[in-house]
């Protein structure tokens, strides 16, 4: 039963990080596709680099929401400190980005 439960965990755990590749790489073929348009259209490059990044920062904070529910189910089953770590670690980076994110649409949004 726990061999079954590690193997169902491992291939979820898979599966979430796999998502987040394609996340990933949506937000980064989105954004470079903006930051083109934007430039040809001779928009002001100010305005497009800030879309651009704000874009893309919502991809890359989506992508670490499930890379960091795959890291939690590789915690769940088998803890160890390195897990934990990184865990932290990607917890960490999401919330600051979250955080830096909604100030700064906050900022702009005035």
């Amino acid at each position: 039963m726990e061999q079954a439960l590690h193997l169902l965990a491992e291939q979820l755990s898979h599966t979430l990080q796999f998502i987040t590749m394609l996340l990933l790489a949506f937000g980064t073929a989105e954004a470079l596709w903006n930051l083109l348009a934007g430039l040809f259209a001779r928009r002001p490059t100010a305005a497009v680099t800030l879309a651009v990044w704000q874009g893309l920062s919502r991809w890359l904070l989506l992508g670490l929401e499930f890379m960091l529910a795959a890291d939690l189910i590789d915690t769940a089953v088998s803890p160890t400190w390195d897990d934990i770590g990184k865990l932290a670690a990607i917890a960490t980076i999401r919330t600051v980005l979250g955080f830096f994110l909604r100030s700064e649409e906050r900022r702009v949004g005035k």
